[in-house]
């Protein structure tokens, strides 16, 4: 491989994950913001990680630097297991969390219309991505393993 060519995945994927922390950080600053004692912000912050990671994966994996390592996409779908039932557990705390405290339990310190709209934002932005992030999960593993047989089959043998 071509020194040009590392140096391109290098800085496509470097370029990704700064956008990946970025979006991440807006998408979940009005929370922060607003409603300081959310107790969820690590999954949210994971969920909206793993949406964007596994999806791009899905998509650009012939470009990606994945593509002719086997053995990582292998490992990296056997991985993934343990990733979306800690996932799913911590989308059930969160809906149980609301179901027992009631759903405006986090905004009530707030002024009557900033509690329904961070009330509403809370929980259609962590409701949409963490089912992005479990659906995105469940499909890339199958993905990878299409592309390690496709590769194999290509005759590349790279760990």
């Amino acid at each position: 491989m071509a020194t040009s060519t590392r140096i391109t995945k290098v800085s496509y994927e470097l370029i990704w994950w700064v956008f990946t922390f970025v979006l991440a950080a807006l998408v979940i600053a009005p929370i922060y913001t607003q409603v300081p004692e959310f107790p969820f912000f690590l999954p949210n912050f994971i969920y909206v990680v793993v949406a964007i990671t596994l999806t791009r994966y899905m998509f650009f994996l012939k470009i990606s630097w994945l593509r002719d390592h086997l053995l990582v996409q292998g490992a990296l779908s056997i991985a993934l297991i343990p990733l979306i039932f800690w996932m799913v557990q911590a989308f059930n705390g969160f809906i149980i969390h609301f179901d027992e405290q009631g759903p405006d339990v986090l905004v009530k310190h707030l002024p009557e219309d900033i509690a329904e709209i961070m009330d509403t934002y809370m929980h259609g932005e962590y409701r949409f991505f963490g089912v992005w992030a479990v659906v995105a999960a469940l499909i890339t593993p199958f993905r990878m393993l299409y592309n390690v047989w496709m590769r194999y089959r290509a005759g590349v043998r790279t760990l």
